[in-house]
């Protein structure tokens, strides 16, 4: 009886580590509420264009640029933060609140 029981516990945890690796566990991305759009260039050193979003739970400042982007990032990781840094006066990916508007680069 205890081998079996063991089996089984074993066949459920394959089974959730093959879930989890192919479907994940945490919720899709509530895609954030866009405000407005800004393409104007600009005549500072700032990204030239972006889009005003409020963030909504479990959103982060990188799952929001690739939502609003549409397609994968062709810039690096620290390019990303640097312009949302400058476009956000100094406010740092991971100080966002829920709730807020924010603005984020378009590349």
């Amino acid at each position: 009886m205890k081998k079996i029981l063991a089996f089984v516990a074993v066949i459920i945890v394959i089974y959730s580590i093959y879930i989890d690796l192919n479907f994940g566990t945490i919720p899709a991305i509530s895609h954030a509420s866009e405000v407005k759009e800004n393409t104007k260039p600009s005549t500072t050193k700032k990204s030239s264009s972006y889009k005003e979003i409020i963030i909504k739970p479990g959103d982060t400042v990188l799952s929001v640029v690739e939502g609003v982007n549409k397609i994968p990032l062709s810039v690096s990781i620290d390019k990303v933060i640097n312009d949302f840094i400058q476009l956000n006066n100094g406010i740092k990916p991971e100080e966002i609140q829920i709730g807020q508007i924010y603005k984020i680069p378009l590349y």
